[in-house]
Formats: structure tokens, C-alpha cells, sequence
């Protein structure tokens, strides 16, 4: 159920910041993203343990916060052509 979720998420972003590539806008998610669920505790992996960041990845979307970041990483096809 997280990629419809997400979707939704990226879809209110473009809306609100239709100049903000898909770089952007997966930066804006990423750094907004919390350590702990929606009920304010951290977030478990399927045994209710404790999960590290390797089994959540950034963490909880939080879209209010991804809304106005403050800071995000942007980048083009020269970038990534740099990278490789």
C-alpha cells in the first residue's frame, strides 16, 4: 500500500510546485520523513521490534512537512550522467 500513498503524495507536490522536478520532489519526501510512526513510537519491523533504518529506509511520510521542506537536493540529467 505504500507505492498509492506515495503516489498521492508526489501528485499534491507537483500540484503545489509544478516547477520542482522528480528529484525534487523525492528529495522534499526524504528529508521530511520521521523516525517514528503515526502514533509517535518508533517504527517496528514485522517481529514488533524496534526496525533500524535498514528495514525502514527514510522513515514515516510526513506530506504537511514535505509540502514546505525548507532544503531539497535537486538534481538533472547531467548530475546523474556524472554519477555513472
Amino acid at each position: 500500500m505504500s507505492c498509492p500513498h506515495v503516489s498521492g503524495i508526489v501528485g499534491l507536490l507537483k500540484t503545489l510546485h509544478p516547477g520542482w522536478s522528480p528529484a525534487a520532489i523525492k528529495s522534499a519526501i526524504m528529508t521530511t520523513a520521521s523516525e517514528m510512526d503515526n502514533s509517535k513510537g518508533p517504527i517496528k519491523d514485522r517481529f514488533y521490534e524496534n526496525a533500524t533504518p535498514f528495514a525502514y529506509g527514510s522513515g514515516h511520510i510526513q506530506p504537511d512537512l514535505a509540502i514546505d521542506p525548507g532544503l531539497i537536493y535537486d538534481l538533472n540529467v547531467v548530475d546523474y550522467l556524472n554519477l555513472l
